[in-house]
């Protein structure tokens, strides 16, 4: 039997992606991997270069300090759903103000 209930999984995000939103190198993020700073997870290699995947909320556990950013980044993540605005919505409208004209 198959369950009606959504599936669960947890956001996973790259090493630009985590350096992106804490405004750091993504080589910053890569040496905290190294150090095990933070968690991650490997992904199968091919070739010689490591690609890894950063669970988001380790990530945002992994932080110290006396700024809640979890709080903030769910915030912003109901207020979007509230309006209906996906992803692909804020990309398009980054496009917009990017393009020449």
């Amino acid at each position: 039997m198959q369950s009606t209930l959504p599936r669960l999984s947890p956001r996973l995000i790259t090493t630009r992606e985590a350096a992106e939103m804490l405004h750091v190198s993504p080589r910053t993020v890569v040496k905290w991997i190294d150090h095990e700073a933070i968690p991650y997870v490997r992904l199968p290699q091919v070739g010689e270069r490591n690609e890894y995947r950063i669970p988001l909320v380790g990530l945002l556990k992994s932080l110290g300090g006396t700024y809640d950013l979890a709080a903030e980044l769910r915030a912003l993540d109901a207020a979007a759903f509230e309006a209906a605005v996906t992803d692909e919505d804020v990309l398009a409208a980054l496009d917009e103000v990017d393009a020449p004209g």
